[in-house]
Order: structure tokens, then sequence, then C-alpha cells
């Protein structure tokens, strides 16, 4: 049996490609990616987005709800950007998944910092912040009374 040349080619086999360039020649015409859905404000939805976006969560710290896997799917078709991997916790037989936003792609960073403008986030940075101010409102109201 001879073996085929690269002129030669077979149903379902890909030809080999001649070019190395892996930027797009018209980069103008691609389209748009399209910007996140934001949830509805005060819905359960909206709680897990809040929740990936400050940081990594898994369904034993998610309390609102006990179908955080399904809203992670929702926010994923609409447009959001989810990572996650399997860990394993003490007390859990089974390993379960932790879900964090995915900041690396360009359309959900772009959403997650708009809302953020907005006031939608706190942002994981002034977390401490603000528990050290609610303390010192206690501490400045205990101590005048």
């Amino acid at each position: 049996m001879k073996t085929p040349t690269l002129n030669e080619s077979k149903a379902g086999v890909l030809r080999k490609r001649h070019h190395h360039s892996t930027d797009d020649l018209f980069p103008g015409l691609l389209p748009a990616v399209p910007a996140p859905i934001l949830p509805r404000p005060g819905t359960v939805k909206d709680a897990a987005l809040a929740a990936i976006v400050a940081g990594k969560i898994t369904q034993a710290d998610f309390q609102r709800s006990w179908r955080l896997a399904a809203y992670v799917e929702d926010l994923i078709e609409d447009g959001w950007a989810v990572a996650s991997d399997w860990i394993t916790l003490p007390g859990w037989r089974d390993p379960i998944k932790r879900y964090w936003i995915d900041l690396q792609d360009a359309p959900t960073r772009a959403a997650v910092a708009s809302h953020r403008k907005q006031g939608g986030f706190i942002v994981p940075d002034l977390i401490a912040l603000l528990v050290l101010a609610v303390a010192a409102g206690f501490l400045l109201a205990g101590g005048a009374a």
C-alpha cells in the first residue's frame, strides 16, 4: 500500500495548514464578543454572581440556596466566564466544585469593572476596612453610652 502525499486527502482527515500565524487577517471583521448579561438585583442568581466575584466559593459556603451549580450554569449561559475545580472538604465524603470568576476573559473583566463602579459589588480588598469601620462604630457607640 502506498502512502498518500500531501495533495491526496481522505474523507474526515484535515489537510495540513501551511501557515504559522495565529493572528486573524482582518481582526476588524470579527464579530464582537457580547457582554455578559447582568442578573436582576436581589435574585439568587445575583447573589451567586456576587459570591463568585468576591472570591472562590463552594456549595458549602453559599448559604442562599442549595443549587449553586445551577445558578453558576445560568451565569455561564449568560456570558460570564466562570472557572472551577474540584476540592475535598473536611467532613465531606465526595469532592465538590469550587467556583470563581475568570478575570482573564475580557468581556467578563469589563462587566465586573463596570458593575463595581456602579456600586454593585464590594471590592474584596475593602472588606477588611469595612469590618474595621463597623467595629470602630460599635466601640464608639458603646463608649459614649
